[in-house]
């Protein structure tokens, strides 16, 4: 039956209003969303101290309530194998070298866990919380003796922490099927173990609450949308190491102490996989930061925030996400934090350590003048500083003439690959391009090396001159962490081919780190200074090794006093 023009214009009239209500609503529910996300993230400009060790840089990697529950959830991944190839428990905290925390702020995760109300890339507001990094998790470290208590100091970079082998251990956990065999089997079929349901029944066991709906809704989409980007890399990247081999030294070469750093920055920038570059670095030492000409200490960049962002970067950030204030902010006052951070004195680290005698200090002086100071500089004697305070002279650092110098890879014969990567040439400009000049770590050209110019080689490759404050906390020794103590980097002590990393206990006689003669529990990771962007050679100072033995006490008070600085 035909509508009647009266019908019709009642039902358009109805269609009319009904449309102008459901905008209405649509607009309401926007306008309260945005309400709400105003309140789920206020802005913390944190102190210097409290950027550096809790402020979130941009890293953010899960949901708080995945990060307190994966480890046990996944035990086979987060767990190393012993000699036989069987799975061992263990603590994840101590197994991977983090450092606990009984900070309130840290909710029982270690130190340099993050944790923000930022989502991940983003830096969107999130009505739950996500767990990133801080600066403190690489450059806070812990100095254990054989014997007697533990001391944690900011500012050398962590000793035990092996990052990258948690990160592949995280990631074979979220991409673990059903029907999984073992390592490599990323291919099973069937649903993923990881799901919503699940962790809500372990998080009820564990915690005695269910999630909330908040908790379940954004982890939901965070599953969602890490799976996606772990997949649509894997053809590029290559399957992640878990069933606890992320720990093994052939499928995860790191180790512990080092980072690959240019392995993201190539995968991000240049979109290529980076995975075969044996550019292996150690964790760096940030303390005295305003002594130093470069701030990288391959003399790549010059600026201390453009390197601090770059480090993020490499970390997880993102650079939409360091524009939020808060972030950028927190990269910038850590940066600053670390600029006056001075090393504590070994007297004050190790005070039961008998002070050797002033002739020997003397002597090593005197061998340090004629043989380090060019290079390293030197502090003043205590009595041409007396009557200043105690951060007036940490920062009374005198210049040699070569400071600031990049000493070509054949003068000082360290290890090349840090410098003569395939992408070297590259790595600048594309940097460079990626920060647009609005962007708050848009820096200036000229502050990075290489020149211009892509593939460009004219630039120096090498390592500078730097000073040697808090020498004897810098351990492991050279750039790539490939020498123990001090006593094996001046060649006083021979320097071992192989040796064995993990929670290693701090050697204060050597001023560096013991190994035992075979891998253990605690000391799982072989060093093979043999392979690849391990080598120990080079920086043959004050003698090389064959002509060093024949100096043994002029070593000795050398090492006495390069302990002093």
């Amino acid at each position: 039956m035909p509508l009647s023009s009266t019908r019709l214009r009642r039902l358009i009239r109805l269609g009319a209003w009904a449309s102008v209500t459901a905008s209405g609503l649509l607009l309401a529910a926007a306008l309260a969303l945005t309400r709400a996300e105003q309140s789920w993230a206020e802005l913390q400009f944190r102190s210097p101290p409290a950027a550096f060790t809790h402020g979130t840089i941009g890293t953010e990697l899960m949901p708080l309530v995945v990060a307190e529950s994966l480890p046990e959830m996944f035990p086979h991944h987060f767990t190393p194998p012993d000699e036989t190839g069987n799975l061992v428990p263990g603590d994840w905290v101590e197994r991977y070298g983090f450092l606990p925390s009984d900070d309130p702020e840290n909710r029982g995760l270690p130190v340099g866990f993050a944790i923000s109300r930022y989502r991940p890339q983003s830096a969107s507001p999130s009505p739950v919380e996500f767990v990133g990094f801080s600066c403190a998790l690489c450059h806070t470290t812990r100095l254990e003796l054989d014997a007697g208590p533990a001391r944690t100091v900011t500012g050398p970079g962590s000793v035990s922490l092996n990052l990258f082998a948690w990160l592949d251990a995280f990631q074979s956990a979220l991409l673990e099927q059903e029907n999984a065999a073992g390592f490599g089997d990323f291919d099973a079929g069937g649903p993923y173990r990881l799901t919503v349901a699940r962790l809500d029944a372990f998080y009820r066991e564990k915690k005695g609450r269910v999630l909330t709906l908040g908790e379940r809704t954004m982890t939901r989409l965070w599953l969602q949308q890490m799976r996606r980007r772990l997949l649509g890399g894997l053809p590029r990247f290559d399957d992640p190491a878990g069933w606890g081999h992320s720990l093994r030294p052939r499928d995860v070469p790191t180790g512990p102490s080092r980072t690959q750093p240019f392995r993201t920055i190539i995968r991000q920038v240049l979109n290529r996989p980076g995975n075969d570059m044996a550019v292996y670095t150690k964790i760096a030492t940030v303390f005295s930061e305003d002594l130093r000409t470069w701030a990288q200490f391959d003399g790549t960049i010059a600026d201390l925030n453009a390197r601090s962002s770059l480090a993020a970067f490499a970390a997880g950030a993102t650079v939409e996400n360091m524009r939020h204030p808060e972030i950028a902010h927190n990269i910038r006052s850590a940066s600053d934090f670390t600029r006056t951070l001075r090393p504590p004195a070994m007297a004050t680290v190790f005070p039961d350590r008998p002070a050797p005698p002033a002739g020997q200090l003397e002597s090593g002086r005197a061998l340090y003048r004629m043989a380090c100071f060019r290079c390293h500089g030197d502090r003043p004697k205590p009595e041409e500083v007396a009557g200043l305070s105690d951060a007036e002279r940490a920062g009374d650092w005198r210049h040699g003439s070569e400071h600031g110098r990049v000493v070509p890879l054949g003068e000082v014969g360290t290890d090349p690959e840090r410098v003569t990567f395939r992408h070297y040439g590259e790595v600048p400009d594309a940097l460079f391009e990626k920060f647009p000049a609005d962007h708050p770590f848009h820096f200036a050209r000229e502050l990075i090396r290489p020149d211009r110019g892509k593939g460009d080689d004219s630039a120096v490759r090498g390592y500078v001159n730097a000073p040697l404050d808090g020498m004897a906390l810098r351990a492991p020794y050279l750039h790539n962490a490939s020498v123990l103590t001090l006593a094996e980097l001046i060649h006083l002590k021979p320097r071992r081919a192989v040796f064995y990393r993990g929670r290693n206990f701090y050697d204060p006689v050597d001023a560096g780190f013991a190994s035992p003669d075979r891998p253990d529990r605690r000391h799982y990771f072989e060093f093979d200074t043999r392979q690849r962007g391990n080598s120990n050679r080079g920086h043959d100072y004050p003698w090389p090794a064959e002509d060093a033995r024949n100096h043994k006490p002029e070593l000795e008070a050398l090492l006495a006093y390069l302990k002093t600085l």
